[in-house]
């Protein structure tokens, strides 16, 4: 496939490729760099082993890698092409025939792999990542868990016609203090109310037991059952860990994982808009690599027109960075409900693209 393509084309792609892997090794560097003497403190304040921040620095690495990439190839279009450009070499090519149309395909084809290469890792790689680098950080080596930093109060969930109150979750012990349990049946009549004192995490086979309990049955004549229990189990699907108050954002799961947790809080009753929104921008987000190819050429072009790649750079990461804003604003707009979720997510897609074919049709000119 790759010797297919004609020699100006291969030899534009290499000096890209070059430049993307340089720059892509030369932020991930620096970022770890940063974020390692950012948690030097704590490592050494909490007394984790080498193995614990190797480890923590190795798990990192895939969300940077995700996060640096768009600005990667920003960089690199900006830096590759206005060299060239500044060398004249461009200006050789197009004297040769070739228009500035032809020049940016292997570039956006490039940028294309990019995006799926990096959909890929946002499915697979990145999510356990970063979930496994969250619980080391904050379980393993802040020991939030012992602490009962992962606490949590005053909260509540809803299993089908079931609604749970909790007043406190107490993460060093595993237990909930305060639990009460409403059951309601198809007409949302109350039918049953039970109070427990407290209720442990035994284990994943036994599950949570109750301590200290009372039930309340409301009969169809009006009459109530009570019944007091010294112990009992206590059956819901939820896991300590499910009661931590780490959050995952939409970007820290796959999308059948974002799929589940969005059919689980709607089950509950919990409005999804936000995780909607965040589904569809799995999935648009992405092509913001070739999209940014197609606004950097032209500003690369025209800086070395100049002579000068300074212009042309900072206004080529100004639009880079704006295609950026434009998307957090439609995000917040979905998330508001102000526009539809497609819009939200593909919005800025839609108008960065059009900016982008225009600026490289009307670079020949």
């Amino acid at each position: 496939m790759i010797s297919r393509i004609p020699i100006l084309q291969k030899y534009l792609l290499r000096h890209f490729l070059v430049s993307f892997l340089g720059c892509l090794f030369a932020f991930v560097s620096l970022f770890i760099v940063v974020d390692f003497f950012e948690r030097l403190r704590t490592f050494l304040k909490e007394g984790s082993t080498f193995l614990q921040a190797s480890t923590y620095i190795v798990l990192k690495i895939p969300m940077i890698v995700h996060l640096m990439t768009p600005i990667a190839v920003l960089v690199a279009t900006l830096l590759a092409v206005g060299r060239l450009s500044q060398l004249s070499e461009i200006t050789a090519m197009r004297a040769s025939g070739a228009s500035i149309r032809w020049l940016v395909m292997p570039l956006f084809a490039a940028g294309l792999v990019i995006s799926l290469l990096q959909f890929i890792a946002g499915e697979t790689l990145v999510p356990w990542a970063t979930q496994a680098v969250e619980e080391l950080y904050h379980i393993d080596i802040k020991k939030k868990l012992e602490k009962g930093v992962l606490s949590r109060e005053n909260f509540w969930f809803r299993k089908d016609n079931s609604f749970y109150s909790v007043d406190e979750y107490d993460s060093s012990k595993a237990r909930l203090v305060g639990v009460t349990r409403l059951d309601f049946d198809a007409q949302f009549r109350l039918r049953q109310r039970m109070d427990a004192e407290s209720a442990d995490w035994i284990s994943s086979r036994v599950g949570w037991v109750a301590k200290n309990v009372s039930e309340i049955e409301f009969e169809n004549n009006s009459k109530l059952k009570l019944d007091s229990f010294k112990v009992i189990p206590l059956v819901v699907s939820e896991k300590p860990s499910d009661f931590y108050s780490m959050k995952r954002g939409p970007e820290e799961m796959t999308s059948s994982e974002l799929r589940i947790y969005i059919d689980k809080l709607r089950s509950e009753g919990v409005p999804v808009i936000k995780y909607l929104v965040g589904l569809t921008a799995k999935f648009s987000f992405p092509l913001v690599n070739a999209i940014v190819i197609l606004l950097a050429f032209p500003f690369a072009l025209s800086s070395a027109r100049s002579g000068k790649l300074t212009r042309g750079f900072i206004a080529g990461i100004g639009v880079g960075f704006a295609y950026h804003f434009v998307h957090a604003i439609c995000s917040s707009l979905g998330s508001a409900e102000l526009i539809p979720v497609t819009a939200a997510a593909w919005g800025a897609n839609i108008l960065f693209t059009s900016l982008g074919v225009y600026l490289v049709s009307g670079a020949d000119q």
